[in-house]
């Protein structure tokens, strides 16, 4: 489709001009700047929006304004799943029945609801002082915080849910997730370059990567997982370490889903980030060790999650009564 508008600025900012029924007509823009600005209206022009504001058109405008950040690409899946629901909405109408509303409709988890109500509200915070000028940010209510639940296999669980892994790329995955405790993203992005067979270690972080608070670590490698990386190596048809059919893969999520379906055990990609943590508090290992291992910035959130399953967990607390009972009990 040809492109039938013009860029201009408009009271500090810019807006998009074209021609409905012989009358020129100009629509405010988001973007603050003029390369944003022009992506922005090519993606209103496909979607034949250049009518009033709406939390679509406010939602389009945010994520062009944040596609340099890392989280960009999970804010836009988050948008797709909330599209139906709040397209044509009036941002001036948002409130705390509408949102209750979507969190009855919408079939996901509390904590998936809550980060997209999230993303609206931080989209409509920032219309207020980008594009529409709203005239105040509407109130969006937000389902209270849910009790995170770490998932983790069992020994006899994770051998059943292994033994249904088939492809190769995906058992290499499995390997180094389980022995490396590495975020999905971090594995997936993983290039041979990075794996280093005399030191015996992997450098997650890429060159030019932009550090954010979920830190990407350099681990050993250990002695289980030697022999899968150096097969993978050997068979290998492109510079990544997960990949299939001489192309990255960009997502591992249906070869767990398949495992899944075969062996009767429900797994995702973060479950054996969360069992090799488990395994290895429960091991003993120490949690300033475990969290410098899992790319924490200190061991807070390792202690929330992990501290629990160590064995010596509170001992000391318990050891501090006997003492002050004497034996008496």
């Amino acid at each position: 489709m040809s492109e039938q508008f013009t860029i201009q600025r408009l009271r500090g900012g810019f807006a998009m001009v074209f021609t409905r029924e012989g009358k020129r007509v100009r629509r405010q823009l988001c973007a603050t700047d003029r390369q944003s600005a022009e992506a922005e209206a090519r993606a209103l022009w496909a979607g034949g929006e250049r009518g009033a504001w709406t939390v679509e058109r406010i939602m389009t405008g945010y994520l062009i304004s944040i596609e340099h950040k890392t989280s960009h690409g999970r804010r836009q899946d988050a948008w797709k799943a909330m599209k139906p629901f709040w397209q044509n909405v009036d941002p001036a109408l948002v409130d705390e029945q509408m949102c209750r509303k979507y969190q009855t409709q919408r079939r996901a988890g509390p904590a998936t609801i809550r980060y997209e109500i999230m993303q609206l509200s931080t989209a409509l915070g920032w219309a207020t002082t980008n594009g529409p000028k709203l005239s105040r940010r509407p109130s969006v209510w937000l389902p209270p915080t849910p009790e995170r639940k770490t998932r983790h296999f069992s020994p006899a669980e994770f051998n059943r849910w292994h033994a249904a892994v088939r492809a190769d790329h995906a058992r290499t995955y499995v390997a180094i997730g389980l022995h490396t405790l590495a975020r999905p993203g971090a594995i997936l992005d993983l290039t041979w370059d990075r794996v280093d067979f005399m030191r015996r270690t992997i450098d997650f972080t890429p060159a030019g990567h932009l550090r954010t608070s979920k830190r990407r670590t350099v681990a050993p490698i250990s002695d289980a997982l030697l022999p899968e990386l150096q097969r993978a190596y050997q068979a290998r048809t492109c510079e990544f370490v997960i990949e299939r059919g001489g192309k990255q893969v960009a997502c591992i999520k249906k070869a767990f889903q398949a495992a899944s379906e075969r062996s009767g055990v429900h797994a995702t990609p973060y479950t054996l980030r969360h069992t090799g943590a488990v395994w290895a508090a429960e091991g003993g290992v120490s949690m300033p060790e475990l969290a410098q291992m899992m790319g924490h910035d200190d061991d807070r959130t390792t202690q929330k999650h992990y501290a629990r399953f160590s064995p010596g967990h509170l001992i000391s607390v318990s050891n501090a009564i006997a003492a002050r009972a004497g034996g008496s009990i």
